[in-house]
């Protein structure tokens, strides 16, 4: 099945940030058609991913018998984050919590010295500490290997003289804009699955594509991690640049599917999602735009699943150095208008996160309706300042809001969620130093008034990142 997928699509990102497989794998292309988006919030994390270097050229390379050392990627980082979070609407009660989380990172990959057969192994700890709430997986998660892979790796493959990967094993990675599938790396603990990547193609080519048998991982903040084998993930993203600039254009077809005696549920799913991607940089304008649309069939137990989500960003940079760029963002994703009526219209988010929507992490790829403000600039390479303000409404009055816990399945509370202004200054000291702040304000809409959750929200963190090569 996994080769049918190759062989029938025609393309596909080749890594979490659309980056080289590896550190050292960029290759020598005649014509690098690869173009970063510049839409906020949506750029990947790379693969390996940006605290990993290869040994020879960190500073161990400079010391005796690790020069030549070519053939290994390393990597260790800890982040250490202080919240100050006054109402936040994921808690069931209205308090100031001020946890510390912590994460620590060790990643080792071997390659080149055995090729085309390749390993990687990535462990993380994640921890908090003084927060008022009960431990729980989205920030705690003791010890574990978040990747556990094996490659195999060919620079030049027989399907059209593309550089090919096959990776078997435990993986961590993000496609497309991170809506869908992402690592979910402003949490603390991180999305991954067990399963099988083909990739053909890097990301210096017109063209890739991905296939992918995958069963997403269950985190245990108590014992080891497990599979959940009553879902399994199955598709092909594509990847075409041949256009440059002006436009990147990226088709998926993805099938999740749920077996029903697996699951402590007891519902039997199957989610086609069919939808296209298209960003690009508008020649020498400054405008820069990112879309997408995705539509989702299948069924949710006994009920028909008919549902649809769609984004649209568009950008203008200033030809200043210091780089400004003004955009405006709206997102939208269908909710369920009634639980009873044999028909599921609640979009399925599967495996994305919450922050292109929300610095506070409140909302969710489903049941939305978000537009959004924002500005950025750059002094310099190493210091960006950004800050937006966002609308939130509920698609359907009827359905819930996930992050909260509340649905008036009325419909009377109305719509308007509430809207967030936030702002935040990332600076990077070096390579092995980075710092972050940032403060998000939150007042709430009718629909929270009327559940007895009105008033504001405050968001206010330092994030300390040290990675050692």
């Amino acid at each position: 099945m996994l080769g049918a997928a190759l062989l029938l699509t025609q393309a596909g990102p080749a890594g979490a940030e659309a980056l080289p497989t590896s550190a050292s794998d960029a290759g020598s292309a005649a014509q690098d058609y690869y173009v970063e988006r510049r839409s906020y919030g949506t750029r990947r994390v790379s693969e390996p991913p940006p605290y990993v270097q290869q040994l020879n050229k960190t500073w161990l390379g400079e010391l005796d018998g690790f020069g030549d050392i070519d053939w290994l990627d390393i990597g260790l980082d800890h982040r250490t984050r202080f919240e100050i979070r006054d109402n936040d609407y994921r808690r069931a009660v209205n308090t100031v919590d001020q946890p510390f989380l912590l994460r620590t990172r060790a990643y080792l990959a071997v390659k080149n010295r055995f090729d085309p057969l390749r390993f990687t192994v990535e462990i993380s700890d994640a921890r908090r500490y003084n927060g008022d709430f009960p431990r729980d997986v989205r920030d705690s998660n003791f010890q574990e290997p978040i990747q556990l892979y094996g490659e195999l790796f060919f620079k030049q493959s027989w399907l059209a003289d593309q550089q090919l990967s096959v990776k078997f094993g435990r993986q961590a990675f993000e496609y497309l804009d991170r809506r869908l599938l992402a690592r979910n790396e402003f949490r603390n603990t991180t999305n991954n699955f067990d399963g099988i990547r083909a990739i053909l193609g890097k990301q210096s080519d017109a063209w890739q594509v991905d296939a992918l048998l995958l069963q997403p991982i269950l985190r245990d903040d108590n014992g080891f991690d497990r599979r959940d084998k009553a879902n399994t993930l199955i598709g092909a993203i594509g990847d075409y640049r041949r256009y440059s600039k002006f436009i990147t254009v990226q088709p998926l077809y993805l099938v999740l599917k749920q077996d029903g005696r697996k699951s402590p549920t007891g519902v039997e799913r199957e989610i086609h999602t069919l939808g296209v991607r298209g960003y690009g940089i508008v020649g020498r304008t400054g405008f820069d735009y990112d879309a997408s649309y995705y539509r989702q069939r299948g069924n949710d137990g006994p009920r028909k699943h008919d549902a649809q989500a769609y984004t649209g960003e568009l950008g203008y940079t200033f030809a200043h150095p210091w780089k400004p760029r003004l955009s405006a963002a709206y997102n939208y994703a269908s909710g369920d208008d009634n639980p009873n009526d044999g028909q599921s219209g609640r979009f399925e988010r599967l495996f994305g996160f919450a922050r292109p929507f929300s610095q506070n992490d409140y909302f969710q790829f489903e049941n939305l309706e978000a537009p959004k403000l924002r500005a950025e600039i750059s002094p310099t390479r190493d210091l960006q300042f950004d800050a937006g303000f966002n609308w939130y409404l509920l698609n359907s009055p009827t359905d819930r809001w996930n992050n909260a816990g509340l649905r008036d399945a009325s419909g009377q509370s109305g719509r308007f969620v509430g809207h967030e202004a936030d702002a935040r200054v990332a600076w990077r000291q070096s390579r092995y130093f980075q710092t972050e702040v940032l403060y998000a304000y939150f007042k709430a809409g009718e629909f929270l008034r009327e559940a007895g959750r009105g008033g504001t929200s405050n968001l206010l963190f330092v994030q300390l990142t040290f990675s050692a090569f």
